[in-house]
């Protein structure tokens, strides 16, 4: 639709005129049909002058703006954001916009060079209004070419100032935009009115046309190159450039795997990395054309530039399955939410965003009652039967304890099995004799000691029988040598 401007940098519709019920049919028809939104199409952008007026802005300027070059070269023109990159970022190549085939015009009709054309009306004013001065072009187009709508998928039409009240309009699933002036040069408005071409309906919020700004179908701005960014999670359902990684949840289904989700929802920046398995969600209502979509807003790449809801997870409505024409609404925008919310047109289905990694993803969950493991209308607890439980009968069912204990006396601990004294032997041959002993030092002085464990600090044996010898105090036996003591412990001894 045409816009005119409401305050600072952001327009909306006026109204429009009335059609007749003819027309409305066709318009129906039209918005029933599918759009070509893939493969590539070509642009035509048109500088229009009339006998007072303009479009401001010389061709090369207007190729720039529309197509990113200048006289063919992207080094001249330095726009980073403009209608064809626009849609071939978004769309993530899946749609690519062309420049117009060179042709060469005739009378007041230049020739289409770098995918634009002049279209001189010496006999019509800007007092004519737009529809008039657009009829003219259309008439001029033909004259010189056989057929304007041969020339490409899209014609722009950029009118001199003060030709329409409003800023721009386009027809929907057609090839025509009409733009006044500058206005032509704003790649909100391009894609926007582009958008309408391509069977797009506007994005609101509320009860406010226009009012979604998390992508281009809702307000326009007054910015040649910004704000970069696409479309809300229904229109890319309809253009379906993310078909493959968005999933369709239906809480009415029988099953887990249909009625109900649970991982990561990643922003639509990052649908060519792999590890984002899912970039958008229909929530469909099988009672109702109308359903709900869901995306996670990551305020980067392709959507750097969102003005609203940005790293928020973002629930739209649109009717017609989400496949048609219809006007979408921004109904809640979430940045978490582990309580749950109850989604539109749904009685027990709920979204739960229980975290959020800002320009990256939200781990979120749709759950209806309790398939899902979420919420259940009634309680979970039964309630009390009306016949009380009887109550303990008076003898315990329990046995008596015994009189005597249960469990035999302990015995006596087990007698240790005898051990040999060591110690006690005095002759080496008795000692080694014993397996659990041993000899340790000369024959007559040494001492027997046990072979397991620390042996016992050995005592001087006991004096050896007598053998008819000198008894020697030094060494406390007999001496049949000679006794020695020279008062130090290495200086006594028998020798």
């Amino acid at each position: 639709g045409s816009d005119r401007l409401l305050e600072g940098d952001a327009y909306v519709p006026e109204v429009e005129s009335t059609i007749t019920e003819d027309q409305e049919r066709n318009l129906s028809e039209l918005r029933r049909q599918m759009a070509v939104v893939t493969g590539q199409k070509t642009v035509l952008a048109v500088k229009i002058v009339v006998s007072d007026g303009a479009y401001g802005f010389d061709p090369s300027y207007l190729e720039c703006k529309v197509f990113g070059t200048t006289n063919g070269s992207e080094s001249n023109c330095n726009d980073s954001y403009h209608l064809t990159n626009g849609y071939s970022e978004c769309s993530y190549g899946k749609l690519t916009l062309t420049k117009a085939a060179a042709r060469t015009g005739s009378g007041n009709v230049s020739s289409i060079s770098n995918g634009v054309v002049t279209v001189t009306l010496p006999t019509t004013s800007t007092t004519a209004g737009d529809g008039t001065v657009r009829n003219a072009v259309t008439s001029a187009l033909n004259s010189a070419f056989g057929s304007a709508t041969s020339l490409a998928d899209h014609l722009m039409y950029c009118l001199p100032p003060n030709t329409m009240s409003g800023i721009a309009y386009a027809y929907i699933n057609s090839w025509n935009s009409v733009y006044s002036n500058n206005w032509c040069n704003n790649v909100s408005v391009q894609l926007h009115e582009i958008g309408h071409n391509l069977n797009l309906a506007h994005s609101n919020e509320g009860t406010q046309t226009y009012a979604d700004q998390s992508g281009m179908m809702g307000y326009s701005y007054n910015n040649e190159s910004t704000p970069r960014m696409c479309f809300n999670a229904a229109k890319n359902f309809q253009l379906g450039w993310y078909s493959d990684k968005t999933i369709t949840v239906t809480p009415s289904a029988a099953t887990i795997e249909e009625a109900c989700f649970a991982g990561d929802l990643y922003g639509t920046a990052f649908y060519g990395d792999a590890f984002a398995q899912t970039v958008g969600i229909k929530v469909n209502d099988s009672g109702s054309s109308t359903d709900v979509y869901i995306m996670f807003n990551a305020k980067t790449g392709i959507q750097s530039g969102t003005v609203e809801g940005g790293n928020q997870v973002m629930v739209v409505t649109a009717p017609g399955e989400g496949t048609s024409y219809g006007e979408s609404k921004l109904v809640q925008k979430i940045t978490t939410n582990t309580a749950g919310y109850l989604l539109p047109g749904f009685s027990n289905t709920f979204l739960y965003v229980d975290s959020n990694t800002p320009n990256s993803h939200a781990s979120i969950r749709i759950e209806t009652g309790s398939l899902c493991g979420g919420p259940t209308p009634n309680p979970t607890t039964a309630p009390p039967t009306n016949v009380p439980t009887p109550q303990p009968t008076g003898t315990p069912t329990l046995p008596q304890p015994t009189s005597s204990p249960t469990t035999a006396a302990p015995t006596n601990p087990p007698t240790p099995s005898p051990t040999v004294n060591c110690g006690g032997i005095f002759v080496k041959s008795d000692c080694n004799n014993n397996a659990a002993c041993v000899w340790n030092g000369n024959p007559k002085t040494g001492f027997c000691a046990s072979t397991t464990g620390s042996p016992p600090s050995p005592s001087p044996p006991p004096p050896s029988p007598p053998t008819g010898c000198p008894f020697c105090p030094s060494t406390g036996q007999e001496c049949c040598g000679t006794c020695i003591d020279s008062g130090k412990p290495s200086g006594r001894g028998c020798f």
